[in-house]
């Protein structure tokens, strides 16, 4: 009986970790993004974007999760600061540090309170506009720091928060994207003798 129990929950188990199945809604709206895969992965993993493929849903969930993902990378490099000895390596920690932090600071939600989502959508699309023309980059940050563990763990956490940022980006964009457009106008021909009914441009 033991065993039987183990069994289902061994199931269970690999029911829930399962990911998104093929062709899914989830699948659908992850291969509009930048990083279908790397949206597919983090989402996947949460059960209430699972089985759904509404943005408004998957942009809530990824903004919460790229704030997880930013603050392990940020965790990891003040805490190298205290290691690290070389020059180079320390501003590259450091630098990077405060990027990923000022990131976070745009996604985290844990003050409390009642969050407006569409004003937090915005703030976030607006960072991530500033950030992309200020060309935010460990890459730039660390170029003269010597090759090392630390180095490319810090590069490759600093990447996969950079790829889920977009990800975040283009799901807010799915959301708000259109939002506040004016309804499209008549056109000027509206009332003439050779209207051409059901043609789209």
């Amino acid at each position: 009986m033991a065993a039987t129990r183990g069994s289902v929950r061994l199931l269970l188990l690999i029911l829930l970790l399962r990911p998104a199945a093929a062709g899914s809604p989830l699948m659908m709206t992850c291969a509009k993004t930048p990083h279908p895969d790397v949206c597919i992965t983090v989402l996947g993993a949460i059960p209430e974007c699972r089985n759904t493929g509404d943005p408004r849903v998957l942009a809530e969930n990824a903004v919460r999760s790229a704030a997880t993902i930013g603050a392990a990378a940020g965790t990891f490099a003040r805490a190298e600061l205290d290691i690290v000895k070389d020059t180079d390596m320390w501003q590259c920690l450091d630098e990077c540090a405060q990027d990923i932090e000022e990131a976070v600071s745009h996604l985290d939600d844990t003050e409390g309170g009642v969050v407006d989502l569409d004003a937090k959508f915005k703030d976030v699309r607006l960072f991530m506009d500033v950030a992309e023309r200020d060309t935010w980059s460990c890459e730039e940050s660390c170029r003269d720091a010597a090759d090392s563990t630390v180095k490319a763990t810090l590069l490759e956490k600093n990447e996969a928060f950079e790829k889920f940022m977009r990800v975040t980006g283009a799901l807010i964009e799915m959301v708000i994207g259109t939002a506040g457009e004016p309804a499209p106008e008549p056109s000027a021909d509206e009332h003439s003798d050779e209207l051409i009914p059901d043609v789209q441009l």
